[in-house]
């Protein structure tokens, strides 16, 4: 998730860092699989066969999944797949965020890239401490009143959402309504 999801070039590109080393899953073979990974050339010669540890894998090198993937990242550059997505993701949030604000709802709402999720607190979410501490109860609610309404999300407050360029303003509008609803039959404006 912090590869692709979070941006176009995953989360070392949000927050412009470089890391040490870079784990890159499934998403990269175009729906085939494959993963890679990369960093450093002090660490990546610690590889054989310059180095001591081996590394290897029945599908290492696959020529389909290398193909498939570079094929997918060009047809996503080449439709603006990233830019769609996470205007989507921004549309989505903005609607729930200004429901709980006028409703001054005790959620909190955290997002990266194509990713969302809803907390059912009155403190900002940092960690798992402050997920834990979130009203569980109320994300069940939450959970089968929007199950209920034609929107399917994940059913563990530890899940994110996930946003992407085929959710379509109705979709988003439809998500905001329903949203909406919910939280003016727990909290009332």
């Amino acid at each position: 998730m912090t590869g692709f999801r979070a941006g176009k070039h995953g989360a070392q590109g949000v927050y412009n860092v470089t890391p040490d080393i870079t784990c890159l899953g499934k998403v990269i073979g175009g729906g085939l699989p494959c993963a890679a990974y990369g960093g450093r050339a002090d660490i990546m010669n610690h590889l054989a066969p310059l180095g001591d540890v081996y590394q290897a894998g029945t599908l290492s090198g696959n020529p389909l999944a290398v193909s498939a993937g570079l094929s997918m990242m060009q047809l996503i550059e080449s439709f603006g797949v990233y830019e769609r997505a996470e205007a989507q993701t921004t549309q989505l949030v903005n609607g729930i965020q200004s429901a709980i604000d006028r409703a001054k709802a005790p959620m909190q709402v955290n997002a990266i890239g194509t990713m969302f999720t809803v907390f059912f607190s009155n403190q900002p979410i940092h960690n798992v401490d402050d997920v834990n501490a979130c009203d569980m109860g109320m994300f069940n609610r939450y959970f089968h009143y929007l199950k209920d309404n034609g929107i399917l999300i994940p059913p563990s407050q530890y899940e994110a959402n996930f946003v992407s360029s085929e959710h379509s303003d109705e979709i988003v509008h439809h998500t905001i309504g329903v949203v909406t609803q919910f939280i003016n039959e727990h909290w009332g404006n």
